[in-house]
This record gives C-alpha cells, structure tokens and sequence, in this order.
C-alpha cells in the first residue's frame, strides 16, 4: 500500500506539478523574509552612518532644539509652540489624558499649558542620531504657576525629531509626570 501511495504521490508532483510546488515555496520562502524586513525596518532605526544621504546633525543641535521649543512656550503663544511639530506630529502631552495628533489638537493643549506660564529645564538627557531622525529623551522639570502660586513638575520626556526639509521639527512628543515623588525616589 505505501509503494502504490508513494508512486501515486511521485506521479502527482512530477513534472509540471513540481515546478509549480517550487515555485509556490520559494515565493512563499522569499515573501516571510522581504515581509520580516520590512517590518524590522518599521521598528529598528537605521543608524546614521548605515546611510550615505543623512542630514548632518550634532548632539548639541538636537539639544537645542530644546531650547527652541521651550522659548516657544515663554512667548505665550500657542502658534509659535506648534510651528515647532511636523504637521502629522503626535503630542502625548503631561498633564491632559488626550492624544493630540495633529496641530489643531496640539494648539488646543498649549492654549491650556501656557495658562501655566511653564519654564523647562533639562535634569538629565540621552540623545541619539540616526539617518533624518533624532531622539532626545530623559527628565526635565517645569515651573509653573497655578493660582498664584509657582510649583515644580517633574517629568521624563522624549522628543523624537523628522528632518522636513531644512528644519528639524517633533514627529513625536510623550511627557508624563513622574512615578514617585522625588523625594521618595530611589538613587
């Protein structure tokens, strides 16, 4: 029984029949390995010097866009602290539970934060360049006043940059309060 089931097998994939199976499991070979490329591509920055094209860019530069971001704030205007967001830039903002995707979304957050009249200052940060992107993350505090009164926030925070054009502008912006107190903060 198992000869004539092996011949029946051996006649069905001759010929036409085995060209077609090789060629279904190569495709099906080469599109698992082009499918998990490009899904690591989507996850994993390509590091800066991987690229021949790359925007030239320093770690103080990215620091200072910092700077630039939180003169914004010190303008009061909310226009002003949007200019510096791409267009399809995402702002996981500290103290509102909304997502804000886009500058309208963006614009309303500040309306509301400059109210507070915040100052930042970088406690401690980690920058790291790649090709036409930027991330700079680490904590930060803000002053602030409510109701006459000026308080100190402590944050983490990333800011990941998009080169658009001849600007470094946010892609993504996440603050979020700290977890535990500072002063109950283990060293």
């Amino acid at each position: 029984m198992n000869q004539k089931l092996g011949s029946v097998t051996q006649n069905l994939l001759s010929g036409k029949a085995q060209k077609v199976m090789r060629r279904m499991l190569a495709q099906s070979a080469l599109s698992s390995v082009f499918g998990a490329a490009l899904a690591f591509s989507n996850i994993v920055p390509i590091p800066a010097q991987a690229q021949t094209s790359c925007p030239t860019v320093t770690r103080p530069e990215i620091a200072d866009l910092f700077n630039r971001w939180n003169n914004s704030l010190k303008t009061g205007d909310p226009n002003a602290v949007v200019r510096n967001y791409a267009r399809n830039g995402v702002l996981l903002p500290t103290v509102s539970n909304k997502v804000r995707r886009n500058h309208d979304e963006i614009k309303d957050y500040f309306v509301q934060f400059l109210a507070l009249k915040p100052v930042g200052k970088i406690n401690y940060r980690n920058i790291r360049l790649y090709c036409g992107v930027a991330i700079d993350s680490g904590t930060y505090t803000f002053t602030v006043t409510n109701n006459g009164r000026t308080e100190q926030v402590p944050a983490r925070y990333t800011f990941v940059y998009n080169r658009v054009g001849d600007r470094w502008l946010i892609a993504e912006h996440h603050s979020s309060a700290m977890p535990e107190s500072v002063a109950a903060s283990p060293q």
